[in-house]
C-alpha cells in the first residue's frame, strides 16, 4: 500500500500539520481536527493489515502515535476529577450552560426549553440578534429575573446575553478591539462568583486568525488579574490543544470543564466534530459533570457544567 520512501515522508509530514502549533489561519483548521486525524491514521493501519502490508502498518501507527503525543503534550485531558476533590464541599454546588443559538436561527421556542431544562444557575448565549434578545427575556424571565444583554442589528453573531436565578453585580459589557465581553460578578446566597461571557471571531481569513488570538489573550490578561472564584464561558473558535487556549489556562490559571470528549461543532456532526465551546473555571471549582447538548436549529452543540465550590474555610 505504500511503496516508496517519498510515500514515507509525505505521510509523517501530514502527521507534522496535526503536532507542530498553526501559524496561518489554514494549518489552525487542519490542526483542529487532530483527533480525527488519529482515528484515520488507525484505522489505515488496521485495513493495511488486512492487506499484511507491513510499511504501511508500521508508518500508519507511528503517525498515530505522534498525533497522540502532540495531543498529550497538549494537555488535552488535562482537567481535574472527581477524585481528587477532597478539599470542596457539596453544599455548594453550581450549574452552568451555554449555548450558542445561531443569529438566523428561529426556534426560540426549542431552545429556551433546553435552556430551561438544564436547570442551570447561570446561562450564557451568542450570536443574540435583537429578536433573540427580546424571545429569550420574554421566556426565561420568570425562572431567571437577572440578565444581561448585548444584540446587534447588523452584526448578530456577536451578540451576547447572560441569565441568572441570583442577582448580578457590577455587570457590564467591555470591548476588546469592538468585540463584546459580559463580566460581572453572580451574588450566590453565600459566595460571589466572578464571571465572563465571551465570543472570539472564528478564524476564516489571516486577520480574523489573528484576532481571534488577540482577543483570547485579552481574556487571559483580564481573568489573571481576578482574586476570586472564576468561570469563563464561551465559543472561543479553538480546540482545547490550541496553543491559545494552551497559553490562556497557564497565563489565567484556568481549567477546561472538557473531562472527556464532547464535541459541539458542526453540531450536525455529533461525536466526530471538534470542541470549541467552553465553560473555563478557576481552582476554586471541581467539575463534577460536563457534557454537550442539542440545541433546535443551531450549528453548536449547547453544554452545560456542574460544579462544586470550594469551602471558605
Amino acid at each position: 500500500m505504500m511503496k516508496s520512501k517519498i510515500g514515507v515522508v509525505l505521510y509523517f509530514a501530514t502527521a507534522l500539520i496535526f503536532v507542530l502549533p498553526p501559524e496561518s489561519f489554514l494549518h489552525d483548521l487542519l490542526h483542529s481536527f487532530a483527533v480525527q486525524a488519529l482515528i484515520g491514521y488507525l484505522v489505515i493501519g488496521i485495513v493495511a493489515g488486512l492487506f499484511r502490508s507491513m510499511t504501511t502498518i508500521g508508518v500508519s501507527l507511528s503517525a498515530a502515535l505522534l498525533v497522540a503525543w502532540g495531543l498529550y503534550h497538549a494537555q488535552l485531558s488535562g482537567t481535574d476529577t472527581l477524585e481528587q476533590a477532597g478539599l470542596y464541599e457539596e453544599d455548594t454546588i453550581v450549574r452552568v450552560a451555554h449555548f450558542n443559538v445561531l443569529c438566523i436561527n428561529s426556534q426560540f421556542e426549542e431552545t429556551a426549553s433546553s435552556a430551561l431544562a438544564t436547570q442551570a444557575d447561570l446561562l450564557s448565549f451568542q450570536e443574540v440578534s435583537m429578536a433573540w434578545g427580546d424571545q429569550l427575556k420574554q421566556r426565561l424571565a420568570e425562572d431567571y429575573p437577572y440578565s444581561h444583554i448585548v444584540t446587534y442589528e447588523d452584526q448578530a453573531g456577536r451578540g451576547l446575553a447572560v441569565f441568572s436565578k441570583y442577582p448580578f453585580e457590577n455587570v457590564q459589557t467591555i470591548y476588546w478591539d469592538g468585540v463584546p465581553n459580559i463580566v460581572g460578578d453572580l451574588q450566590l446566597p453565600d459566595h460571589t462568583i466572578h464571571f465572563l461571557a465571551s465570543h472570539p471571531l472564528s478564524p476564516r481569513s489571516r486577520w480574523r486568525y489573528h484576532q481571534r488570538n488577540q482577543h483570547i489573550r485579552h481574556i487571559a490578561q483580564y481573568i489573571q488579574k481576578i482574586d476570586q472564584p472564576t468561570l469563563v464561558i464561551g465559543d472561543f473558535n479553538a480546540v482545547p490543544w490550541n496553543p491559545a487556549i494552551q497559553d490562556l489556562r497557564r497565563v489565567a490559571r484556568m481549567q477546561d470543564s472538557h473531562t472527556g470528549w464532547a464535541p459541539t461543532y458542526p453540531s450536525r456532526l455529533q461525536s466526530i466534530g471538534i470542541p470549541i465551546d467552553y465553560i473555563f473555571h478557576s481552582d476554586d471549582f471541581q467539575c463534577r459533570k460536563f457534557e454537550a447538548l442539542p440545541v433546535s436549529g443551531s450549528d453548536h452543540r449547547g453544554i452545560v457544567g456542574e460544579y462544586l465550590l470550594k469551602s471558605a474555610g
